[in-house]
């Protein structure tokens, strides 16, 4: 069943259109969606010529055209969309522009007396030529924004105007990636990629405490990937979904659920401890993120998640009553090679202090020399985590300090990648670059995402919602369906903040005000100190 919800949307700004396009402004200026006899209001194209559109902020959709008339009863037209100005100029195979996963760039035909949707992408921005001397007459040009109707309970609202902003862009990047399923990314990467899912579900979890995206998410990989076979054919990524189902019971409590998967979650665990060396080393290649990937620190950050991974595996046979003997020999191998040094990527050091293998003192010096430098968008949560646990405010100034560059260079949705090396001399992405400056968006990337293949909403980049909510506001869950909790808020440098998190018992609310945290713990859940 489709959930998601068809909505119109106008475009907010004529960013540039050929002279002879004539009542340009009228794009902007809502009307009737239907085509009738006798319109007003009417945009005339007179020959070739072309407009260039701003929806104000990346949403999710297809383009829309109402089009009254064309010499000849049709006109040949060339739709490109854009995350950014720059992509929306950008022809097939510039900067590694093109139709990835979904199509973004067409030659087509708009016919009169007609009312005709084209593409189904993720964009801020569109561009429409018209290739022929012909006269073309429009009513409107508009998105189509496919979404779900999200409303969260989950909150965070702060004294700092910067981290709410920032607050709000995670949650629309995440929400726009929840559609029947979670996906990566709105234009690239429409795919249940489990192993980059943990960020998003960990975001759902703090926002709306459960949502049918993330079992049918898991549901769907565990059909689609029989053992001994590796979920997305990545080692890793099992363990990613095993790390997903430990939490997502724990938040829920779901015992049904975790019984439907009991013979694959034992499948998968007997085929990780079978990677494990008697030395603790992992004997599969495997993914990490990109960013880090094919480097020696690699191999730890995977350590890393192999660890954490076995220690939420005992916890779920122990709720399944089965033989924990696997567990245990796994972890006692792992034990044996805990001393790991990252030389260089700060997300391996940082899984390290999130998996409970090196304390966060021992890693904060690394992790913060040079700022914010060497971040990673999906590995922000666990970085952030990993920081705040000897310095919440400072993990507060770096978050806005990464995140808030993306913000200047015109983000409305986080990004698959970035690097802070990529802001000076670079062109916001509102904009197309002047001479000798670069294209943030067309002249960098790497991997798999260079250029304009790169995608502007990436889902795994959510990381500011559960860092603000869940580490912020000191949660964690200590028995399944949150029974059990710890709730120790920290000031982390703000004068004011309220944060509310959904539990099955009811919202948890926490706030900071006159120097004093104050917290309302909804009946049923037994508070630790």
């Amino acid at each position: 069943m489709d959930e998601r919800i068809r909505q119109a949307v106008f475009p907010v700004a004529v960013y540039e259109a050929s002279a002879n396009v004539e009542n340009a402004e009228l794009f902007l200026q809502p009307c009737d969606l239907q085509i009738g006899l006798s319109e007003q209001h009417l945009i005339t194209v007179h020959g070739k010529g072309y407009v260039v559109l701003d929806f104000g902020k990346e949403l999710h959709g297809a383009v829309r055209i109402l089009t009254l008339g064309a010499d000849g009863e049709q006109a040949n037209v060339h739709i490109r969309t854009g995350e950014s100005v720059s992509e929306a100029y950008a022809g097939i195979g510039q900067k590694n522009a093109g139709n990835f996963h979904s199509l973004r760039d067409i030659h087509t035909k708009l016919l009169i007396y007609s009312d005709m949707e084209f593409l189904q992408t993720g964009f801020r921005y569109v561009r429409i030529d018209f290739e022929e001397e012909k006269t073309v007459v429009l009513k409107a040009v508009l998105a189509t924004e496919i979404r779900r109707d999200l409303h969260a309970v989950g909150s965070f609202e702060c004294d700092d105007a910067r981290v709410n902003e920032i607050f709000a862009v995670a949650q629309r990047t995440l929400e726009l990636n929840m559609q029947n399923y979670i996906w990566d990314g709105i234009k690239r990467d429409c795919l249940v990629w489990i192993g980059d899912m943990h960020p998003e579900t960990t975001g759902i979890c703090c926002l709306f405490g459960s949502d049918g995206t993330v079992e049918r998410s898991l549901d769907y990989i565990t059909a689609h990937t029989p053992l001994p076979q590796w979920m997305n054919g990545i080692p890793s990524y099992t363990c990613w979904w095993l790390i997903i189902l430990h939490d997502y019971y724990m938040q829920n409590g779901n015992k049904e659920y975790l019984e439907q998967n009991r013979a694959y979650l034992e499948g998968a665990v007997r085929l990780m401890n079978d990677c494990v060396t008697e030395t603790g080393e992992i004997t599969v290649e495997a993914l990490f993120d990109w960013p880090s990937h094919n480097s020696a620190d690699e191999k730890i950050g995977i350590y890393a998640i192999w660890v954490l991974a076995g220690k939420y595996a005992f916890t779920l046979f122990e709720e399944l009553a089965l033989d924990t003997e696997v567990c245990v020999r796994m972890m006692e191998k792992l034990a044996r090679n805990r001393n790991q040094t990252v030389a260089n990527y700060k997300q391996c050091e940082a899984m390290l202090v999130y998996a409970g293998v090196k304390q966060p003192l021992e890693s904060y010096a690394f992790l913060t020399n040079g700022g914010a430098k060497g971040f990673s968008t999906f590995m922000s949560y666990y970085l952030l985590s990993a920081i705040a646990r000897t310095d919440a405010a400072c993990a507060v100034s770096l978050m806005k300090e990464y995140y808030g560059a993306m913000l200047d260079l015109g983000a409305t949705t986080f990004w698959e990648d970035f690097h802070l090396d990529w802001v000076n001399g670079s062109a916001p992405i509102t904009r197309l670059p002047e001479e000798g400056e670069k294209d943030v968006h067309g002249d960098f990337g790497d991997h798999c995402y260079v250029g304009f293949r790169h995608s502007l909403c990436h889902g795994w980049s959510c990381g500011p919602v559960p860092f603000l909510i869940k580490v912020v506001g000191g949660i964690e869950i200590l028995a399944p369906g949150c029974k059990k909790m710890a709730v120790k808020p920290v000031a982390a440098g703000f004068k004011r903040y309220k944060i509310v998190y959904p539990t099955p018992f009811g919202n948890i609310e926490i706030e900071l005000k006159d120097g004093k945290i104050t917290k309302k713990i909804p009946s049923g859940i037994e508070l630790v100190d």
